[in-house]
């Protein structure tokens, strides 16, 4: 009985060990970024990672043909594979044309979906930002301080799935997956 217990306590020190990691936030250069600002937080994001996310995007979308099931943002789900490959094509147009603008955004503003400006690429950030926050790819800002030099991940299991939560070493939550992908406020795909 004892060994049991010991090995029960064993396995839930390690399970408590691994339900949260710390992420040390990677140097960057700030002169081709943007930012995203929430609640309490600035997020800025090099315009590159951005970039690469659109590039790649592109091929996945044609691969499967427009499918909104590639996102896991709920705006996406009750788009048909027309509308998402209008929307996509909107956003790489604006993304071509805009790329060198300072661009800034802020979930506090109301945005459109179909928004013919900055806005219109807010969703596709929505999708990216927990990515590159895991790997430590965004810089971090608490408003009014000076930047994070590292914060932690920890993981909530919603009906089934699993979504991060980032939150700096102080409590505060940075970003939350689970407000962005939750499929039960949004149609069944």
């Amino acid at each position: 009985m004892k060994k049991l217990m010991s090995l029960c306590l064993g396995v839930l020190c390690f399970s408590a060990a691994h339900a949260q990691r710390e992420i040390k936030v990677e140097p960057q250069e700030t002169a081709d970024t943007l930012t995203y600002t929430t609640r309490t937080f600035v997020l800025t994001i090099q315009k590159s990672d951005v970039d690469d996310y659109l590039k790649t995007l592109d091929t996945v979308l044609k691969e499967k043909k427009y499918d909104h099931g590639v996102y896991r943002n709920i705006q996406f789900s009750p788009l048909k594979p027309q509308d998402v490959r209008t929307h996509y094509n909107l956003v790489n147009k604006f993304w071509n044309t805009s790329r060198s603008n300072m661009l800034a955004y802020d979930v506090a503003r109301f945005t459109l979906f179909w928004a013919e400006d900055e806005g219109i690429l807010m969703p596709y950030l929505d999708e990216i930002i927990p990515d590159l926050l895991q790997y430590g790819r965004i810089k971090v800002t608490e408003k009014g301080k000076l930047p994070a030099q590292k914060y932690q991940i920890f993981y909530e299991d919603i009906d089934g799935k699993t979504f991060r939560i980032y939150k700096s070493t102080t409590g505060k939550v940075i970003w939350k997956e689970s407000e962005f992908f939750m499929e039960q406020f949004s149609a069944k795909r």
